[in-house]
C-alpha cells in the first residue's frame, strides 16, 4: 500500500486492537502491557488458531510437524527482553506441556532487562552461549545483527515446511517489511500498531477546581497549575516524572507538531514533519529546532512552577506507579496502558473518577510496523527447524497464545466469552502483555479486557478510525557505518536531552546551544547525512 493510504486492517489480519494502540516497539510498549483489546476470530481464523492439528502427528518415522519428522525431543533456549514474571515458570511449563506433544520440543526461557539490554544485546549473541530463539525488531538490533550474519534466514522454503500456520495466516506486509535487501531474517509479529500517547488525570481534582474536561495542552497546563497551587490536592505533584520526560514529550512536542518518531536508533535523535510525501531531506535533527525549543522552554516553566520534582531526574519511581499510589495527579503514556491505569484506578479508588484524554486530536495518526517487534531464529542454532515450528505454535495455537499472553485460566485471567477475558486473582503474577509475549502478538487471537476503560475505546476508536500508514514504519536504520558517531552522540544526549525535557536548567537556550555544539562534535552531521542516504533507497524501494 502507498503512503498516508488507510490501513484495511480487516483485510490484512483481522480487526485492530486496542492493545495495538501502544507504541510499537517496546512491546505492549515500548515496554509495558497494555491489558485492553477488541476483536476476536472468525471461524476459519479459530479453526486455524486452534493449533496444528491435522499437521501433526506419529507417521511412519514418529511424530511430525507438517510432514516433517519430529521425533527426537529438542530443548530451544529462547531469550527475550523484558523482566521475567512471578508465575513464568508455571506458565512455561503449561506451554511446554503442549509444544512437546505437538512438536516434541521444550522451551527454556532467559531474559535481558529493558535497563540493560543495550549493553547485553549483542554480547550474549557474539558470546557463544546455546541460543536458538532470540526477540528482536527494528528497535532491537534486528538490522545490525541481521548483517553480521547473526540470524537465519526466512525463505518461502522455511515458512512452507516449518511454519504451515504462518504460511495461511501471517500478513503478507509483514514479510516484506521485514526484508533487509531482498532476504528476511526474522518473524515479525501479526499486530501493526497505531502509535501515540494520552494522559490520564485525577477526574476529582478537574471537578474541584471547577475546570471543563481537558481539550488541549493548554488546559493541561491550567490543570497542571490548579494542582500545584493546591495544598489540599492530596497529591504531591501534578505529574511524577521520572528521570526522563519522553511519554509526555510524544505529545506535546511531537503530536503537537505532527512529527513522526523515527524507530530503531535514530529514534531519539531524528524526525520529520508528516505530509504524506516525505523525502529523506524533510528529515531534521530535532534538538536544531524552533519547536524544540519553545518546548523546552514549556517544559522549564512547568518545573519552575512545581508541577514535577526539582529532582526528577533521580526519581526511580515508575510514573504509573505514581498515578496508581495516589502521589501523582497525572500519568502518560501509549493509550493501552493509561487505559489499564484508569480501569485499575476506577477499580481501587472509584472517587478518583480517573479520565483519558487525547490532547492533539487534531494531529494525525500512524500505524506502526509489524517489525516492531518478533524473534528471529539464530544462525548457529543447532535446531533451527524445530524453532521455526515452535515460533509457528507460539503465535497461532490458540492455547499456548493464551497461556504466553495472560497466564493460566483462572488464575491469571478468566475467559468470559469469544470476544472478552477478565483479570484473573494472579494477574499480578504473570501480567497479560509480558515481555515474553511482545514478539508474538496476534490481532487473529487477541480478545477485549472486559474493563476497558470508556475514553480508552472511544479515543481507540477515533485513532483507527484516521490511522494511516506511517512513512517510515519500515524503515530499518543500519548504523553499522556510524557506529563510533552514534556512541558519541548517545553519550552526549544522555547529559543533556533528559534535563532538558525535564526543565531542570537554569538557562534553555544556553544549555540547548551547548547541547547542540557537543553533538555536532560527536559526528551528528555523518549520522544525518547517512540517515538521509539510507532513507533516500528506502523511499525509492516503497514508491
Amino acid at each position: 500500500m502507498g503512503k498516508g493510504k488507510k490501513f484495511l486492517a480487516l483485510a490484512m489480519a483481522g480487526m485492530l486492537s486496542l492493545t495495538a494502540l501502544a507504541g510499537c516497539g517496546n512491546g505492549d510498549s515500548g515496554q509495558q502491557g497494555s491489558g485492553a483489546q477488541s476483536g476476536g476470530t472468525d471461524q476459519g481464523q479459530e479453526d486455524a488458531a486452534q493449533g496444528a492439528d491435522g499437521e501433526s502427528g506419529a507417521g511412519a518415522g514418529g511424530l511430525t510437524y507438517n510432514g516433517q519428522d519430529v521425533s527426537e525431543p529438542v530443548e530451544l533456549v529462547l531469550y527475550y527482553i523484558g523482566d521475567k514474571t512471578e508465575d513464568q515458570d508455571k506458565v512455561l511449563a503449561e506451554v511446554n506441556k503442549i509444544l512437546q506433544e505437538k512438536i516434541n520440543a521444550t522451551l527454556v526461557l532467559k531474559d535481558m532487562s529493558l535497563s540493560d539490554y543495550t549493553t547485553k544485546y549483542s554480547l550474549t549473541i557474539a558470546g557463544g552461549e546455546t541460543i536458538d530463539l532470540i526477540y528482536t525488531c527494528t528497535w532491537a538490533y534486528y538490522q545490525s545483527e541481521a548483517n553480521k550474519g547473526a540470524f537465519a534466514e526466512v525463505t518461502d522454503q522455511v515458512i512452507d515446511d516449518y511454519m504451515p500456520l504462518h504460511r495461511q495466516y501471517q500478513s503478507e506486509a509483514s514479510w516484506g517489511q521485514a526484508k533487509i535487501g531482498d532476504k528476511v531474517y526474522f518473524v515479525p509479529c501479526n499486530m501493526a500498531n497505531v502509535v501515540g500517547n494520552a494522559v490520564v488525570i485525577r477526574g476529582d481534582l478537574r471537578e474541584k477546581y471547577e475546570m471543563d474536561p481537558l481539550e488541549n495542552i493548554e488546559d493541561l497546563q491550567k490543570y497542571f497549575q490548579a494542582v500545584a497551587d493546591d495544598p489540599d490536592s492530596g497529591v504531591q505533584f501534578a505529574y511524577n516524572a521520572s528521570q526522563q520526560n519522553d511519554t509526555s514529550n510524544l505529545i506535546i512536542l511531537f503530536a503537537n507538531n505532527d512529527w513522526v518518531q523515527l524507530a530503531g536508533s535514530l529514534q531519539n535523535y531524528l524526525t520529520y514533519k508528516y505530509s504524506g510525501n516525505e523525502t529523506a531531506d524533510d528529515i531534521f535533527w530535532i534538538y536544531g529546532t524552533e519547536e524544540y525549543l519553545a518546548y523546552a522552554k514549556q517544559m522549564k516553566e512547568w518545573a519552575d512552577a512545581g508541577f514535577w520534582s526539582k529532582s526528577a531526574i533521580a526519581n526511580a519511581t515508575d510514573p504509573k506507579e505514581a498515578f496508581a499510589n495516589g502521589t501523582s495527579a497525572s500519568f502518560f503514556q501509549n493509550l493501552g496502558t493509561v487505559g489499564v491505569a484508569a480501569s485499575d484506578a476506577q477499580e481501587n479508588h472509584p472517587e478518583w473518577k480517573p479520565e483519558i484524554y487525547d490532547l492533539t486530536p487534531g494531529a494525525n495518526r500512524f500505524l506502526g510496523s509489524y517489525i516492531g517487534d518478533g524473534y528471529a531464529v539464530l544462525e548457529n542454532s543447532q535446531h533451527k527447524e524445530r524453532a521455526f515450528m515452535a515460533l509457528d505454535l507460539l503465535k497461532f495455537d490458540k492455547d499456548i497464545y493464551n497461556l504466553v499472553r495472560h497466564g493460566i485460566e483462572g488464575v491469571h485471567y478468566n475467559q468470559v466469552s469469544d470476544t472478552q477475558w477478565a483479570p484473573g486473582p494472579d494477574m499480578a503474577k504473570h501480567p497479560f502483555g509480558n515481555g515474553w509475549s511482545w514478539g508474538l502478538k496476534n490481532n487473529l487471537l487477541e480478545t477485549t479486557r472486559e474493563d476497558t476503560f470508556p475514553d480508552q475505546v472511544e479515543i481507540g476508536n477515533a485513532w483507527n478510525a484516521k490511522a494511516v500508514e506511517g512513512p517510515t514504519a519500515a524503515f530499518s536504520f543500519d548504523d553499522s557505518k556510524v557506529q563510533n558517531e552514534m556512541a558519541n552522540l548517545q553519550r552526549v544526549y544522555t547529559q543533556y536531552a533528559p534535563l532538558l525535557g525535564l526543565g531542570l536548567v537554569d538557562d534553555v537556550e544556553k544549555t540547548l546551544a551547548e547541547f547542540n555544539e557537543q553533538a555536532e562534535a560527536a559526528g551528528l552531521q555523518k549520522i544525518l547525512d547517512e540517515a538521509k542516504a539510507q532513507l533516500d533507497v528506502y523511499f525509492n524501494s516503497v514508491k
